[in-house]
């Protein structure tokens, strides 16, 4: 017997890597657009002016970031990547300026030096393999995210934002007790606020 999130990961992303590089690029310009303006409205919301914002570093078919990430430091904000040091356990986010070098971190990620401040994140962009209109997202299976942002929402007030295709939406993702819920879900076509 299969588990329903392998099997909803497996199509999920089968579905992903079937985005054509025009689309991508499409896709990459209108998430940066409705990135920049989504960080704009929680940061005025917070009251917030200059927020830490966590982007990942795309890899693979994900869709892809750089364009946000340039987006959000030509206007200002704080910029830090996430970083990886052991499969279940948090992340750490270290600063990152667009042209900054990156190195290959122990999972072949590309990340920040040891010499880049870590700070946490006041807003965090994550990857996915797929997501449902509740704010819930399937991950990679290491349970990851889930446990960098129990622990960061622990100790502040953080707005997590699901990225993805529109194509990975699935009608309803397996759910567990340690899952974490997005605040927002971000695509090429629309921004998603959970019901």
């Amino acid at each position: 017997m299969t588990d329903p999130k392998t099997d909803l990961r497996r199509h999920a992303l089968a579905r992903r890597d079937l985005v054509t590089p025009q689309e991508a690029h499409a896709a990459a310009a209108a998430a940066a657009a409705r990135g920049l303006a989504l960080v704009t409205k929680i940061a005025a919301k917070a009251g917030v002016a200059t927020p830490v914002i966590s982007v990942y570093w795309p890899i693979r078919s994900e869709l892809n970031t750089r364009p946000l990430i340039d987006a959000l430091a030509a206007r200002g904000y704080g910029v830090v990547l996430p970083v990886m040091h052991k499969v279940r356990h948090p992340l750490v986010f270290r600063d990152f300026t667009p042209g900054d070098d990156l190195v290959k971190g122990p999972f072949g990620l590309s990340e920040p030096s040891e010499d880049k401040i870590a700070r946490d994140p006041d807003i965090l962009f994550s990857p996915l393999a797929a997501f449902d209109r509740r704010g819930f997202r399937l991950g990679y299976g290491g349970g990851i995210y889930d446990a960098t942002l129990s622990e960061l929402r622990s100790r502040k007030q953080v707005t997590a934002i699901g990225v993805a295709y529109s194509c990975q939406e699935t009608d309803h993702v397996p759910t567990e007790p340690h899952d974490q819920r997005l605040d927002y879900l971000l695509t090429e076509r629309e921004t998603i606020v959970p019901a």
